[in-house]
């Protein structure tokens, strides 16, 4: 298994999302190539979070055979010291970047929850992939291609 397929499977067990319901909306990278949303956020999150980001993926690769990976995981994320809180900041950061397309700044302090307030969007074409618009079934705020005034009319959910 690749490290890619393990993000993906691993974002999977965080989002409670499907495989088949994580945004797989292509991207351009700097160079005009076109490259997958999972591989863009990955390496979002691997620059910011080198460290809880790699150890993260590396508990998920240790658990993923088990007869039940998601409550091994759970384990290890439930750890009381540094190592469980560094697991549970990367997964944070998994579970944000897939519904939101936002990570929190690394470079603040983290509260002692592993929690912050301040935040990194991604670029542009990333925001509006985000999961949380299709679940609550709204259109992205500051994003539309629909006519001038749709606002005006109740979202069909």
């Amino acid at each position: 298994m690749t490290d890619q397929e393990a993000f993906v499977r691993l974002s999977s067990v965080l989002t409670g999302l499907a495989d088949c319901e994580l945004p797989v909306a292509d991207q351009q990278d700097a160079t005009g190539a076109t490259v997958k949303l999972s591989d863009v956020y990955m390496q979002r999150l691997r620059a910011a979070y080198p460290i809880e980001f790699d150890e993260l993926l590396a508990a998920w690769l240790s658990v993923q055979l088990d007869p039940d990976p998601q409550a091994r995981l759970s384990e290890k994320l439930s750890g009381t010291d540094a190592a469980g809180l560094r697991l549970r900041v990367a997964a944070r950061q998994v579970i944000k970047i897939w519904y939101l397309s936002m990570i929190d700044d690394p470079s603040t302090q983290l509260a002692p929850d592993g929690k912050s307030t301040a935040q990194l969007g991604g670029d542009l074409g990333q925001f509006q992939n985000g999961a949380i618009w299709k679940l609550i079934g709204a259109p992205v705020q500051g994003y539309s291609n629909f006519p001038h005034g749709y606002w005006q009319e109740k979202p069909k959910i």
